[in-house]
């Protein structure tokens, strides 16, 4: 089997864990294949398309990594298996703790694979960006309100002003958007959710649409927004510059090893984890 190993630096600065991992997969037969700045750090041969030619993608790393991960895997429908070196964790399959008997059920098959729906984002001139989580739109002096003109599907829906709106996938209704007030949605459905930001009127609620849709953007005024995609920044909005959000062709598929459902792991990282 081929393994693909990503590590964030920044958890495993010295790559101790890092190396534990490649001594297990190699002692069991495993082809380790990593990127040029990983490789050389590690001894391998640098992989020019890791995602491409891995079977599996372990990452090691916390939601952010996994996130990162995500919009080039999905292009090519290889599956990851995230192990948290962060804080929440919320996209990991495993806990540092548990490592070894988890990679071991990867290494046998004996796991299920969620396909997780994902966001495209375009512009005007046609780039994209794809998202596993969310897309953020704010001014681009956070200090200040932004009016945003929201239209569904080529209708008129509203138009919102405040802090800034959020639209998510049920994978990132967990993240931001709960923060902001919006929905929780089942990480197996395909639909996305509207959440606005500090809302600056006494009506404003969070709505959900069909992953179908075509959600259009439009920033208003004499102001200029930026679009963040699973937080980070990707493109500085325009006063009448559209962007157009809907659900993309191509899936996340993230490797879960444990017994847990959606529900409990729900409770145990947004509840009991905050309680302790």
């Amino acid at each position: 089997m081929k393994i693909g190993l990503i590590t964030n630096f920044e958890r495993d600065g010295g790559l101790s864990f890092t190396r534990k991992l490649l001594s297990f997969l190699t002692e069991r037969g495993c082809e380790v294949l990593a990127d040029e700045r990983l490789g050389l750090r590690l001894g391998l041969a640098p992989c020019e398309n890791i995602y491409a030619l891995s079977d599996v993608l372990i990452v090691l790393g916390g939601d952010g990594t996994i996130l990162r991960v995500a919009r080039h895997a999905a292009v090519y429908k290889t599956p990851i298996f995230g192990i948290n070196l962060g804080n929440l964790g919320y996209l990991a399959s495993a806990e540092p703790s548990e490592w070894q008997s988890a990679v071991s059920k990867v290494l046998e098959g004996d796991y299920t694979l969620e396909k997780r729906m994902m966001l495209k984002v375009t512009d005007e001139e046609g780039q994209e960006a794809l998202c596993l989580n969310d897309v953020y739109i704010r001014n681009s002096n956070a200090a200040h309100m932004i009016s945003l003109r929201l239209c569904i599907n080529g209708q008129y829906a509203d138009t919102y002003r405040g802090d800034g709106i959020v639209l998510a996938s049920p994978t990132g209704s967990t993240a931001y958007s709960l923060s902001a007030g919006g929905p929780v949605l089942k990480p197996d459905t395909s639909l996305i959710s509207v959440t606005q930001i500090s809302p600056h009127n006494l009506y404003a609620r969070p709505f959900v649409l069909s992953g179908d849709d075509v959600v259009s953007i439009t920033a208003l005024k004499e102001q200029e927004g930026t679009v963040f995609a699973d937080g980070e920044k990707w493109l500085d909005l325009k006063q009448g510059q559209r962007i157009s959000i809907k659900g993309a062709d191509v899936y996340t598929y993230i490797i879960k090893t444990s017994s847990l459902g959606f529900y409990d792991i729900l409770r145990r990282k947004m509840v009991e984890q905050r309680e302790v």
